[in-house]
């Protein structure tokens, strides 16, 4: 339970109408076609692989204990908890070692949603170069390999969704060959509001990304992530491959934190026509004498470094690149946020360097919270502002109105591995009662 001192007046009646806009890690919504309501693992191992195109399986509460492969075949398939909460489902492949063991898609269209998976031998989720695949709400935990893979089958894969998951190791890898998403020939995926937390190899220093999409890639979307504690963050391209590994794509709006040891935060190799705006980017324990947490490298990569905030240089032109760099903040201090212990890297008050400092993007209208940007935008992924619904917004405003302190305690009710207002609404409602 986390701990936040407001300052509270009897006026909290206002607050029942900031919340208004749908949120984009709202439920997803139900598809046509036939329902299945499985409750073993029995049924579920066989069901996924045979049932028509265009069935929904629904999991009742439980744990499904499978023994190997789980194979979705057939298009539109969509596999969910009865309940649209990821914990009371867990699908569990019993171990990071042995036999492999994963979900594995081959059909376009395929929903996962709503469930935990874990202890798989191989990856949680494994797309067989299929199109329009949707992974959502998904607590994706302890895989031998990398979490999610994106295998180069055909023409690769297209339109793909990963949001709203929490992806993670309960400490580190089993191996040092693993990634958060490794995704090759993947084209215009987008990877949004998921947090990653310790997607580190087992040895503590092999730079292995935890989001990484390369391999002829192409016009990726990476934004609104929170990254803890990764040993490395993002990265278009991969050094141990040549020209072209990824074309275009955005990196925006994502909140990079590291304490423990780390590489660089966001990297740029072998990738062209990227654009890397509004990143915030935290590290205290670079691996190495690393001094620098973000970069471009190789003379085939060009883009731009554009309103990033962070206290380590970006290194534009590591090995010949022609990385621009434009109105970033390389000399970012912790007293410049909220709540950094807490995760919370909404902009404080005192962030003079950082707030109306940025250029106007319209690649980047809105910030981490979906708020718009001010017509003199803030550095990094959060707009200082006010109605975002976030705690930071709450101590701005309630500073001002000044009253009598209280203690509010608030959990992450929404279940979206961050604290914000969604979570502390209650108990102001009540309050105002």
């Amino acid at each position: 339970m986390k701990k936040l001192l407001l300052t509270l007046i009897p006026i909290l009646i206002f607050w029942s109408v900031q919340v208004v806009s749908a949120g984009p890690c709202d439920p997803l919504g139900w598809h046509a076609g036939p329902t299945e309501t499985l409750s073993s693992a029995a049924e579920l191992m066989n069901r996924a692989g045979l049932a028509p195109a265009g069935t929904t399986l629904l999991l009742t509460p439980g744990t499904y204990n499978l023994p190997g492969i789980l194979y979705v075949n057939n298009d539109g398939i969509t596999i969910r908890s009865t309940t649209g909460n990821r914990d009371d489902v867990i699908v569990d492949f019993g171990g990071m070692t042995g036999a492999a063991s994963r979900i594995e898609v081959y059909g376009d269209d395929v929903t996962i949603a709503d469930i935990t998976i874990s202890n798989a031998r191989d990856h949680g989720v494994q797309i067989q170069g299929v199109d329009n695949p949707v992974l959502y709400n998904l607590h994706i935990v302890d895989t031998g390999d990398q979490l999610v893979k994106v295998n180069p089958v055909g023409d690769g894969s297209e339109d793909g969704l990963l949001a709203c998951s929490l992806l993670e190791y309960t400490t580190t890898a089993p191996n040092n060959y693993t990634n958060g998403i490794s995704a090759h020939n993947a084209h215009r995926w987008v990877v949004r509001d998921n947090t990653w937390r310790r997607i580190r190899p087992l040895d503590g220093t092999t730079p292995v990304p935890t989001i990484l999409f390369w391999s002829g890639s192409s016009d990726t979307m990476v934004e609104r992530n929170l990254l803890v504690d990764c040993i490395q963050g993002i990265s278009f391209g991969n050094a141990s491959h040549g020209s072209g590994d990824h074309v275009g794509g955005m990196v925006r709006n994502n909140v990079i934190y590291a304490t423990m040891g780390h590489d660089v935060a966001i990297e740029m190799v072998h990738a062209t026509g990227w654009l890397v705006a509004h990143n915030t980017v935290i590290l205290t324990n670079p691996n190495g004498g690393l001094n620098w947490g973000l970069e471009a490298r190789f003379s085939d990569t060009s883009g731009i470094f554009i309103n990033n905030l962070s206290n380590m240089r970006i290194w534009h032109d590591r090995d010949a690149a022609a990385g621009i760099p434009a109105n970033n903040v390389i000399n970012a201090e912790l007293s410049w946020f909220v709540a950094p212990a807490a995760e919370d890297f909404h902009l404080s008050p005192g962030a003079t360097p950082a707030i109306d400092q940025g250029s106007i993007l319209a690649e980047v209208p809105r910030d981490m919270d979906e708020q718009e940007r001010d017509s003199l935008a803030d550095i990094g992924a959060d707009e200082l502002g006010t109605g975002d619904g976030s705690p930071a917004d709450l101590i701005v405003m309630l500073q001002v109105l000044a009253g009598s302190a209280v203690s509010i305690d608030y959990e992450d009710i929404d279940g979206n591995g961050r604290l914000g207002f969604a979570d502390i609404l209650p108990q102001l409602r009540r309050m105002a009662d």
